[in-house]
C-alpha cells in the first residue's frame, strides 16, 4: 500500500494550507482528483508492462521459451520480424487501439476465457506476462476503483485484474506474481511504479488549488 499525504503535498505553503484548513471536510471534495489518480494508475500499469518492468519499475525476469528456436535463429540472422497477435488473438479489435477491451468468462475468439494454447504463447513476442502485448489479460482486465472507507475520511484508490482465469476458472496470476514454482521467479505488478507515483503527488497541489478558488471564500 502506497499512502499520499495532503499536508505533506502543501508543506510550506502557508496560505494553501490555511485555506484548505477552512474548508469543512475538504478531502471529501477528491472524488475527481482520485478518477484521475485512476486514470494514472491504469495508464502506468499498461506502459510499465509493455516496457517489460515490474511494480517497482525494475525490468521483469525474461520469459526463456518465448520466442521459439526458430524465431531465435531468425533473430540472430537479423531476418526476424515482430511477431504481433493475429485477429483472433486480439478479439477482433484494431491493432493500433492503446488497450484491448476486457473480456472474462466466456467464450471468444481466442478460446475460453480468453486463454491462448500453448502453441501460442510461445510463438508471440511480447515482454513478460504479456504475449499479445496491448491485447493481454494483465492489461485489458484491469479494474480501478476509488472510494472513501468512512464518512468524512481518506480516500482508497485500487487497481485489481478481473477474471484472469485457467479454462477451469482458476486465478492464477498471483503465482505469477509470486515466483511460485516452475517460475524462474517473481513478475510482480502488484504495486504502483516509482514514476506514476511522483506523477500522483504532483497532481495534489494543483487540485488545493483549485478547491480553494472553487469552495474556500463560502467559508469566509
Amino acid at each position: 500500500m502506497i499512502t499520499l499525504d495532503l499536508s505533506e503535498a502543501v508543506r510550506g505553503c502557508e496560505n494553501i494550507q490555511r485555506r484548505l484548513s477552512e474548508i469543512t471536510h475538504v478531502v471529501d471534495h477528491a472524488g475527481d482528483l482520485m478518477e484521475h489518480w485512476e486514470r494514472l494508475m491504469e495508464e502506468g500499469n499498461r506502459h510499465g508492462i509493455l516496457a517489460g518492468t515490474d511494480k517497482d519499475g525494475d525490468p521483469m525476469i525474461p520469459v526463456t521459451y518465448r520466442p521459439t528456436y526458430a524465431q531465435k535463429r531468425a533473430i540472430y540472422a537479423g531476418t526476424a520480424k515482430p511477431i504481433l497477435p493475429t485477429l483472433s488473438q486480439r478479439l477482433g479489435q484494431h491493432p493500433r487501439k492503446m488497450r484491448g477491451e476486457f473480456y472474462g468468462r466466456g467464450e471468444h475468439m481466442s478460446g475460453l476465457n480468453n486463454n491462448l494454447t500453448s502453441a501460442e504463447y510461445r510463438r508471440l513476442d511480447g515482454p513478460p506476462l504479456a504475449p499479445r502485448r496491448q491485447f493481454s489479460r494483465v492489461i485489458t482486465n484491469v479494474e480501478t476503483t476509488s472510494f472513501q472507507p468512512e464518512e468524512h475520511g481518506y480516500w482508497l484508490v485500487t487497481l485489481t485484474w478481473k477474471q484472469v482465469v485457467s479454462k477451469t476458472g482458476y486465478s492464477f496470476l498471483k503465482h505469477l506474481f509470486d515466483g511460485d514454482p516452475p517460475q524462474p521467479g517473481p513478475r510482480d505488478l502488484r504495486g504502483v511504479r516509482p514514476d506514476d507515483v511522483a506523477k500522483m503527488q504532483a497532481t495534489i497541489l494543483p487540485w488545493a488549488k483549485l478547491t480553494i478558488r472553487e469552495l474556500w471564500r463560502e467559508t469566509i
